[in-house]
């Protein structure tokens, strides 16, 4: 589990498992270490939904995990950008050096204190020296689809988020810590030599001219490794 923290509000983040070719999440909203969700609201209608961990929110990626990638990304090139898996239950936009609702305030300082702004003079000087600072700031943002919730039977594009105003340290060891969840799951499940075999499959058939006959020959793969694998999953 990597945990994002900003006083009592968190953002937890855990690699579940590896089913059928698919990295799977689960992950919740906290306060106080508690869910901030009922779990009586969240859907549990198969299988699937009724292994979520109390109060979580499930989803997964195709092959491989995309989601460390993405934040290493955003906080190597301070670069706005956003992440969502190939089911959209989640998405997470980051925003480097910027604050919700991204427009310009309808108020304006009418006072700084002597000692502020020195303070805010420094820290100006020492960012136009050095570039990236630990603490610039950054606006973290969790969107999750209504489909998460009980009687949802589609998705919806609407849903809730959390806002969370992490520091250039905080993210960078969050993305630190979820890469070494992901090792692990890769080394349990082996998900690299997965990845080898699509490879192999592919190329063993004819050459494929067009993404959609790609797609129909993942889909193809992943028949037969239902059909021929036990189902492989986290308890």
């Amino acid at each position: 589990m990597a945990i994002l923290q900003s006083e009592h509000l968190s953002f937890e983040f855990i690699y579940t498992g590896f089913e059928y070719g698919y990295v799977q999440y689960q992950f919740c909203f906290k306060w106080k270490n508690h869910s901030m969700i009922k779990e009586s609201l969240l859907k549990k209608n198969n299988e699937y939904w009724t292994n979520r961990i109390d109060g979580s929110f499930i989803s997964n990626e195709d092959r491989k995990d995309t989601f460390v990638p993405f934040i290493k990304a955003v906080i190597e090139n301070d670069k706005a950008d956003y992440w969502e898996p190939i089911d959209p239950d989640i998405l997470v936009a980051i925003y480097p050096d910027s604050y919700f609702p991204f427009l310009k305030s309808h108020f304006k300082l009418v006072h700084e204190s002597d000692a502020l702004k020195s303070k805010r003079i420094a820290r100006e000087a020492l960012k136009k020296q050095k570039g990236k600072l630990p603490d610039d700031i950054f606006t973290f943002i969790v969107f999750v689809d209504a489909y998460n919730f009980d009687g949802a039977d589609a998705y919806y594009g609407e849903g809730l988020s959390l806002h969370l105003i992490p520091t250039r340290q905080q993210l960078e060891t969050f993305a630190t810590d979820l890469e070494k969840e992901y090792q692990i799951l890769k080394t349990k499940f082996d998900i690299d030599n997965y990845q080898e075999s699509i490879v192999n499959f592919v190329d063993s058939h004819a050459k494929v001219s067009s993404v959609q006959e790609r797609i129909v020959s993942k889909k193809v793969f992943d028949q037969t490794m239902k059909t021929n694998f036990e189902k492989i999953r986290i308890n």
